[in-house]
C-alpha cells in the first residue's frame, strides 16, 4: 500500500495500492506521515531478529514514483526499501522546485524505525536529480545516512525544473546554492559543488559513458576526486539511469521515450543494468 504524506503547504490524498503482482508486504502509514512513498518489506522481515541495511530510493526529474520498481527489486534481495516521491503526486508540488531536504529526512526516520532495519545502516539510492538529494542528505543529515548510491549522478546542485532561476532544494528554509546555466555541466561548478568529502560513509557511483542527458561519468569522477570512500562503476556504452529504466520495463507508460532520450545501446544498457544492480546489492549489504 502507499504511504501517503504531505508537505506543510499541501493537502494529501491517498495513493493507489501496490499492484497485486508485488509479492511483498507493504506497510501503510497515515496521511500525517509527512511524505508520499511506497514501503517494501521482504517476506519475514518483521519476524527476523537480525537487523539489516535499508534503502531510501529517490528518483529524478521524471517525478512521481517512477523508481518504485527499484525499491521492490531491492526488497527481493532482502532490504526493506522505501521509494519516496517529492513532486508530481497528489498533495505534492507540481514541479521540482524548492523541495525541503527535511522532507526526505522525515522519510529516512520512518524507514529507520521499521522492524528488521538497522538504523545505523541506511543507504540512499538517488538517481539523476535524486543523486543530488542522496549526497546532500549524507552531508547534512549524517546521523540518518550511512551510505550513498549515486546513480547517473551529478557532483553539483542544479536549478529547479523547469526554471533555471529558482532553487531545486532548500535546507532550513534557505535555498541550496545551485549551478548557473553556464556551469550546469561543470563537475566543479563554482558555489554549487556538493561537499562529498564531508560524507562519512561509502559512496557508490554508477554512470554510463554514453549518457545523453548530462556527463554523469565526469560528475562521478569529480565525486571520487573529493572523497576517498568512492567506488566507481563506469559503463562506457550505457546511457542515463539505465538501472531504473531496465527495472521499469519499456512497456511502462513513458519509459520507451525516456530510454530513447537517455542514450546508450539497448543491449549495453541491459547488461550494465544487471551488473550494476548486482554490485549495488553487494555494496548495500556491506555498509
Amino acid at each position: 500500500m502507499v504511504l501517503a504524506g504531505m508537505l506543510l503547504l499541501a493537502g494529501c490524498s491517498a495513493g493507489t495500492p501496490a499492484p497485486p503482482s508485488d509479492p511483498f508486504a507493504i506497510d501503510e502509514r497515515p496521511a500525517t506521515a509527512g511524505f508520499y512513498g511506497e514501503l517494501h518489506r521482504p517476506p519475514g522481515a518483521t519476524d527476523d531478529p537480525i537487523r539489516r541495511p535499508a534503502v531510501l530510493v529517490v528518483g529524478g526529474a521524471e517525478g512521481g514514483l517512477a523508481l518504485d520498481p527499484l525499491a521492490a527489486a531491492l526488497a527481493r534481495k532482502g532490504f526493506v526499501s522505501l521509494a519516496v516521491g517529492y513532486f508530481g503526486l497528489p498533495g505534492l508540488p507540481p514541479t521540482l522546485r524548492e523541495i525541503p531536504l527535511e522532507y526526505f529526512a522525515t522519510a529516512l526516520r520512518v524507514l529507520a524505525a521499521q522492524p528488521g532495519v538497522d538504523p545505523a545502516r541506511i543507504v540512499v539510492w538517488g538517481a539523476s536529480r535524486g543523486s543530488e538529494v542522496a549526497q546532500l542528505l549524507a552531508v547534512d543529515f549524517p546521523a540518518l545516512v550511512r551510505g550513498v548510491v549515486a546513480d547517473s549522478p551529478s557532483s553539483v546542485v542544479h536549478a529547479s525544473s523547469p526554471s533555471p532561476h529558482v532553487a531545486a532544494w532548500t535546507l532550513a528554509g534557505r535555498p541550496v546554492p545551485w549551478a548557473s546555466v553556464a556551469h550546469q555541466d561543470d563537475p566543479r561548478a563554482p558555489g554549487a559543488t556538493i561537499d562529498d568529502d564531508a560524507v562519512a560513509g561509502p559512496i557508490l557511483t554508477i554512470c554510463g559513458g554514453a549518457d545523453a542527458l548530462w556527463p554523469s561519468c565526469s560528475f562521478a569522477d569529480a565525486i571520487a576526486a573529493r572523497s576517498p570512500r568512492v567506488t566507481e562503476l563506469d559503463y562506457p556504452a550505457a546511457g542515463h539511469t539505465f538501472v531504473g529504466l531496465h527495472l521499469q520495463g519499456v512497456q511502462a507508460p513513458g519509459v520507451a521515450a525516456r530510454v530513447a532520450a537517455a542514450g546508450g545501446r539497448s543491449q549495453a544498457n541491459t547488461d550494465a543494468a544487471i551488473d550494476a544492480f548486482d554490485r549495488a546489492v553487494r555494496f548495500i549489504a556491506g555498509v
